[in-house]
């Protein structure tokens, strides 16, 4: 197993603990919930397959699921992101599509980073306020619960690609 297998397993394990044992416990309300195990999908290398890169959001998102107890919602949504993710990440990059690189702050550049991930966030925070709500009688609700989620979720992700672009 090479070292960025190594990292990718680390990092889906800590998602998931953080996710499931740290920020499902704080939660005090269905608003500003933080999904910070979205930032395991955004940071799959560009070249992944599609089988793989669904596969494994569904996994992250199932994993989510059973430390939430939310049947299917996270993983539901993750399997969204990914399909539209090659999508989003192409509108914000220039590269040659047989490039491979792994989407962030250092490989993309700020801006480029930012509109790739807000879309995303927003996406993946919209999917699973509908799924949850399981109406859409109460829009504006759930357009209030998706843009708080994602408010939070985009700037924990932007903070943990700067501390990590300092090392």
């Amino acid at each position: 197993m090479t070292a960025a297998w190594v990292d990718k397993i680390k990092w889906f394990v800590i998602l998931v603990l953080v996710q499931g044992l740290i920020i499902g416990q704080m939660q005090v309300s269905r608003y500003a919930v933080p999904l910070i195990y979205v930032l395991f999908i955004l940071k799959m290398p560009s070249d992944i397959g599609r089988k793989n890169l669904l596969f494994y959001s569904f996994l992250i998102g199932l994993c989510v699921d059973i430390f939430g107890n939310t049947p299917g919602l996270n993983a539901t949504a993750s399997i969204w992101l990914a399909m539209a993710r090659p999508a989003l990440l192409r509108w914000q990059t220039s590269r040659d599509a047989s490039e491979s690189f792994v989407p962030g702050v250092k490989s993309m550049r700020t801006a480029p980073y930012f509109r790739y991930v807000l879309p995303s966030v927003l996406l993946h925070s919209f999917i699973i306020n509908v799924i949850d709500a399981f109406s859409i009688s109460r829009m504006a609700d759930i357009a209030i619960a998706a843009l708080s989620d994602a408010a939070v979720t985009v700037i924990l992700i932007m903070v943990i690609e700067f501390v990590g672009r300092k090392k």
